[in-house]
């Protein structure tokens, strides 16, 4: 029975030793975690002195401007956030641990600092920030200093001012900080190192990114408490690239103008002119339907693109309203009256020449009397043949050529080209320069 004990005892020992080769339980990793994890309470601040507060420094890293939601008023960004602070419960003496000075802990596992996004515009996560939104895991020195970096995508709530849409500038904020500890406990500082860009930051197509400025201050989250909350608040300063829309949106719109005020030089007995203007302003509509889809459901404001917008519609419903009255003064039957006239000529619109007629008569010289008649008008004399009911030379007929609603109605033409052409022309420099 003894060698049997014995060989059982031997056999005990040799898969012991086999089962601790290779196994984590060995590594100097795991005994710095063990030993500090004993007894360890995650929810007790890392401080020896209660009444000290945690300094955590914070950075924010924009990796790629994801979208500018100006239906939702959102603005989504990818980033890379980073905080540093001190756990005075967590440290080593090196010398004892195989010179291990540093290992790693899930954030679940030592106390973190609860900081989040207080503007979060995501419907899905109620705290933006936390454990809940930085999954990565804690890395820890000998000393305590505690070091929290990863990958995060935020939707921020942001108020859109579309007045000079699409070259408008907006300022969006990204306000960060605790909603447990007030500033006596856990105050923030921002890192020396103020790059604010990734190293592998993605530009946008829509929007670029002027400036990105950090400060630090602090809030009372609507008077809840009898102490301020610390906060660093980030302001990102964007600019819209307003190429698409100018392409896809202004170029068609001055082309339909164009083509309306074409209307002016087609003849009006060619029948089409009044069907021309028609199709032109249903698809100036068309474009109306489309600009409502980029923009937000607000009236603090109208983008000056839109308005433009609506006021070429109007132009070219003034145009087609001008086409129908030119087009009934062309066929109105009878003559104008005298006002019409004085109001084309102070328009500086030429009217018939006036054709002055003198009849010459020659003497008689035998057999035949030859007589001949002569016209005189502004540009020349016209000799013409005369016979004996030929008045005399002193006998003088003023004619004038008949004015007709249809010479009205072709002056018309170009007076309404021409006003039409002026209000157009300011409405689009009105639209594109003064917002530059």
């Amino acid at each position: 029975m003894s060698r049997v004990a014995a060989l059982l005892m031997c056999v005990k020992i040799l898969s012991f030793v086999a089962g601790s080769i290779g196994s984590t339980n060995s590594s100097w990793e795991h005994l710095i975690r063990r030993d500090l994890l004993d007894n360890y309470d995650r929810k007790v601040r890392p401080v020896l002195r209660g009444k000290k507060s945690v300094k955590v420094q914070f950075a924010l890293r924009i990796g790629r401007l994801v979208k500018v939601d100006n239906q939702e008023q959102l603005v989504i960004l990818d980033t890379w956030v980073i905080q540093r602070w001190d756990n005075e419960f967590l440290t080593w003496n090196i010398s004892d641990y195989g010179d291990v000075d540093r290992v790693h802990f899930e954030p679940r596992e030592i106390w973190v600092p609860d900081i989040a996004l207080f503007n979060n515009g995501d419907d899905d996560i109620n705290l933006a920030g936390g454990p809940s939104k930085f999954v990565t895991d804690v890395a820890v020195d000998h000393t305590g200093k505690c070091s929290w970096g990863g990958p995060a995508t935020f939707k921020v709530s942001c108020r859109m001012k579309i007045d000079l849409w699409p070259f408008d500038q907006q300022e969006c904020q990204l306000a960060f900080g605790s909603f447990s500890y007030g500033e006596n406990l856990l105050k923030l500082n921002l890192f020396k190192d103020q790059s604010n860009f990734a190293t592998r930051f993605v530009e946008s197509g829509d929007w670029e990114i002027k400036n990105i400025t950090a400060a630090i201050s602090s809030t009372d989250h609507g008077d809840c408490c009898p102490f301020n909350f610390s906060e660093v608040v980030y302001t990102l300063t964007m600019e819209r690239k307003s190429l698409y829309y100018m392409f896809y949106l202004t170029i068609p719109s001055v082309l339909l103008t164009v083509l309306a005020l074409s209307s002016f030089l087609i003849h009006v007995e060619s029948g089409e002119r009044i069907g021309f203007v028609t199709t032109v302003l249903l698809a100036m509509t068309v474009f109306l339907l489309v600009i409502p889809s980029f923009l937000p459901v607000t009236s603090d404001g109208l983008p000056i693109l839109g308005v433009n917008l609506q006021v070429t519609m109007i132009i070219i419903a003034l145009v087609l309203f001008a086409n129908i009255f030119v087009v009934r003064v062309y066929f109105k039957e009878g003559t104008p009256p005298g006002w019409i006239e004085r109001f084309c000529d102070f328009c500086n619109i030429k009217k018939g020449k006036r054709v002055r007629r003198i009849n010459v008569s020659r003497p008689n010289s035998g057999s035949h009397e030859a007589r001949g008649r002569s016209s005189v008008t502004v540009n020349g004399v016209e000799m013409m043949e005369s016979n004996d009911k030929n008045p005399p030379l002193d006998d003088r007929i003023d004619e004038e050529p008949e004015y007709t609603w249809k010479r009205v109605a072709k002056r018309m033409d170009y007076m309404f080209l021409l006003v039409f052409l002026i209000i157009a022309t300011v409405a689009y420099i009105v639209t594109f320069v003064s917002p530059m």
